[in-house]
């Protein structure tokens, strides 16, 4: 297995072209545009908190499931009229399947470069998010699915506990639809399918605008004990 080793740093300045001067107000500042009530004072940095995660347990490209500190900048930022989005198409919601029988997730993206998955053992959360040449997150979609009491359940489920997840690697179809299979089915329950829409490595994609459209859709559906 290959190893890598780190040659010295040849750039660990912050370049003065890269400097975010906002990070060194709190947005609560007398006369700040878009003050409102309840809203909490942001952290400050005059660097762009280039050593916030000095002296802390690094992610460095693993999945730390005790909890870590990623320094690595959020990157491209993609124009409002490219924001994603996504449907799930199949399973419909109410749906009944049959149990322990193969189907399909499938889900229709927007403004998605699907396609790009880094490998999420050694390069988690390692690199920013980027734009293709047509200004769109080049990334990918997990698919994962819990099981929940009923189709109005008002429990939120345990992330950790879920009976399927696949990332889906491939481009799809090239018009945004993207598939994931469940072989074999699952068992007689009700569950809940979510999309969890990512850039290439693996983070949740970011956006330009807080008020838009969610990117990510769930649904609920029905399987049963073999029949319809």
């Amino acid at each position: 297995m290959a190893r890598y080793v780190p040659e010295a740093p040849q750039a660990t300045c912050l370049s003065p072209e890269a400097l975010q001067c906002a990070s060194a107000l709190t947005g609560q500042e007398n006369g700040t545009a878009g003050m409102g009530s309840g809203q909490a004072k942001s952290e400050t940095d005059t660097a762009n908190f280039i050593n916030f995660c000095a002296g802390q347990q690094l992610t460095n490209g693993k999945q730390v499931a005790n909890g870590s500190c990623n320094g690595i900048p959020m990157g491209r930022i993609p124009a409002s009229k490219n924001m994603i989005s996504a449907i799930i198409t199949e399973p419909g919601p109410g749906d009944k399947l049959l149990a322990n029988v193969t189907f399909e997730v499938t889900i229709q993206t927007r403004n998605l470069h699907a396609g790009f998955q880094a490998n999420p053992a050694a390069t988690y959360y390692a690199a920013p998010q980027d734009l293709d040449a047509e200004g769109y997150v080049m990334g990918h979609c997990h698919v994962v699915i819990e099981e929940i009491d009923d189709l109005r359940s008002n429990a939120a489920p345990d992330p950790t506990d879920f009976v399927f997840f696949r990332g889906i690697n491939d481009a799809g179809d090239g018009r945004g639809l993207l598939r994931a299979q469940v072989p074999g089915g699952l068992p007689r329950g009700t569950y809940r399918a979510c999309t969890m829409v990512a850039a290439r490595n693996h983070q949740p994609v970011v956006m330009p605008v807080a008020q838009r459209g969610a990117q990510n859709d769930c649904v609920r559906f029905v399987v049963g004990a073999g029949e319809k």
